[in-house]
């Protein structure tokens, strides 16, 4: 081989050798830029809980405080005098007038008197009668003697005698008329008396205690002997804190619960407000009212019962559990995915809030679990569906 065949084929191998080179060089590179243009897995779906809005009839927003129902009008009658029992005339339970007879006390004495009083006025009446008798005819003679004194038939000093004897007949009228009064006063006394012997209902309602009197007991004047009330009404009596206190006002709406209702909640409004605070308990006395009568009087006097004054109220409030919004947006589950959401809000109650725009009735809204989700992110859902 001449030197010039072994040098070009040398530089022939020499070529071969780089252009493999070069093609390795440039498969490791395309293989490098192959593996970081690969994308990467898609990251794993978060499991949450949801709770589907939903649409409440009505929500109330207010608070609730305790209290022991009331009448109105509740009676204690003890006799102003003391006696023996006759008898009591009603039974617990029973509805009673306005001036019907509750109980008799022993009264004998006192008729006795009454009519001994009653004779007396009619004696002095008579006695009167008879002085205005005498007062006429004092008065006819002496203006006869005064026509006689003018046509000189009488002297002045017969006139005078006629004068003076009318004057002492007026007086003698004047004393027995005002002993009429006297005994008719002292009759109506009587009469007063006697019928403290009488007890009598000072209002409609009903009987609430007879505290188990009996015939022959001996009262005095701090003994109980009936208890009514008028229970058509019933009221709740409240003292409510003063912060609270000053968005109340007289009309507002209120519900009341008691054990005797069971789930059912009786509707009353605030029918007194009073106008200052106790500085001993910095609260403001509120009075709820309810119409019993409509109830068939399943309220009691004296029975514990419930009160929510409502300050708000919305109707087919849509509503959301409160711990879903986080700052003003909720992340609502729309195929697999959490998206966040902007919302607008209402009444808010410590378990849910009203929502008035952002969500529908139905929507999937994440309620935990969600804490570190991004908008967009794949979630599973679990939980309360609202299917």
């Amino acid at each position: 081989m001449s030197v010039k065949s072994f040098i070009s084929t040398k530089r022939g191998k020499i070529t071969l050798t780089i252009a493999i080179l070069v093609i390795a060089a440039l498969g490791m590179s395309f293989s490098r830029r192959s593996k970081a243009v690969q994308a990467p897995p898609p990251p794993e779906a978060a499991r949450v809980e949801v709770v589907a809005a939903e649409v409440r009839p009505e929500l109330l927003q207010g608070f609730e405080a305790n209290s022991t129902l009331e009448a109105p009008e509740d009676v204690t009658l003890v006799p102003k005098v003391a006696g023996r029992l006759i008898g009591v005339k009603v039974k617990i339970g029973q509805a009673v007038r306005k001036g019907q007879v509750l109980a008799v006390l022993d009264r004998r004495d006192q008729d006795a008197q009454v009519g001994a009083l009653s004779a007396q006025v009619e004696v002095n009446r008579a006695g009167a009668a008879q002085a205005k008798a005498e007062l006429d005819s004092a008065l006819r003679e002496r203006d006869r003697y005064a026509r006689l004194l003018k046509e000189g038939y009488a002297t002045k000093q017969e006139l005078d005698s006629r004068e003076t004897a009318y004057q002492s007949a007026l007086a003698a009228h004047s004393r027995a008329t005002a002993s009429v009064s006297q005994a008719q006063a002292s009759l109506q006394a009587q009469s007063v008396n006697r019928s403290e012997f009488t007890l009598t209902a000072p209002i409609d309602g009903v009987v609430l205690d007879d505290f188990s009197l009996t015939s022959g007991t001996l009262l005095s004047t701090a003994t109980p002997v009936v208890r009514i009330a008028n229970v058509d009404r019933i009221r709740a009596v409240l003292q409510v804190p003063e912060v609270q206190a000053s968005g109340i006002r007289t009309g507002m709406k209120a519900l009341i619960t008691a054990e005797s209702l069971g789930d059912r909640a009786v509707e009353g409004k605030v029918s007194l407000v009073r106008p200052y605070v106790d500085p001993s308990t910095r609260t403001v006395q509120i009075e709820v009212s309810a119409d019993n009568r409509a109830l068939g009087y399943r309220l009691k006097p004296g029975m514990f019962a419930r009160v929510f004054l409502v300050e708000k109220s919305a109707r087919d409030a849509l509503v959301i559990p409160a711990d879903g919004i986080r700052e003003g947006t909720v992340f609502v589950v729309r195929d697999g995915k959490a998206v966040r959401t902007a919302v607008q809000t209402g009444l808010v109650l410590p378990d849910v809030v009203q929502v008035t725009s952002g969500v529908a009735s139905g929507d999937l809204v994440v309620v935990s679990g969600g804490s570190a989700l991004k908008n967009g992110d794949p979630v599973q859902a679990e939980g309360r569906t609202g299917d």
